[in-house]
C-alpha cells in the first residue's frame, strides 16, 4: 500500500518557500520595488525582478539559497548534532532544486563581462556593459 505523509508535503512546500525567500532577500530594495515578484507555478516557485542587476549581485542572488540551505545549514546542524535523516532529505532536495540556479550562475559567470549589467524581461535575460 502506498501512503503519502502530509508532513512530507508540507516540508517540501516550506523548503520551496524558504528557498525563494532567500533569493528575494538578496534583491536590492525588494520591499519597495514594484518590479519584483514572487510566485508559485505547477513546476515550482520563482522570484522575478525587472531591476538592472550587476553581475556580482545576480551571482549572489542565484547561488545564495544553495549555499545557505545546502552547505551552511548542514554544517551548523552537524556541529550541534541536530542533523537528522529528515533534514538531510530536505537539504538534498534543495540541492537538486537549485540545479537551475547553479546553471544560471555558471552561464552568467562565464558569458557576462565583469562590468556587465543584467536585465530580465519576461523569460529573456539580457546583459550589457554600462559606460
Amino acid at each position: 500500500m502506498f501512503t503519502i505523509d502530509l508532513r512530507l508535503i508540507i516540508g517540501i512546500f516550506l523548503m520551496l518557500i524558504i528557498h525563494e525567500f532567500i533569493h528575494l532577500f538578496f534583491i536590492p530594495n525588494f520591499i519597495k520595488s514594484k518590479d519584483t515578484y514572487m510566485g508559485l507555478t505547477f513546476f515550482g516557485g520563482y522570484v522575478h525582478t525587472e531591476q538592472s542587476l550587476t553581475k556580482a549581485r545576480f551571482l549572489l542572488i542565484s547561488i545564495a539559497p544553495f549555499v545557505i540551505l545546502s552547505i551552511l545549514l548542514p554544517l551548523i546542524l552537524g556541529i550541534f548534532g541536530q542533523l537528522t535523516g529528515s533534514l538531510m532529505f530536505f537539504i538534498i532536495l534543495n540541492s537538486m532544486g537549485a540545479c537551475v540556479d547553479i546553471l544560471g550562475f555558471m552561464l552568467v559567470l562565464v558569458q557576462v563581462p565583469k562590468e556587465g549589467v543584467i536585465r530580465i524581461n519576461g523569460t529573456r535575460t539580457y546583459w550589457k556593459v554600462e559606460q
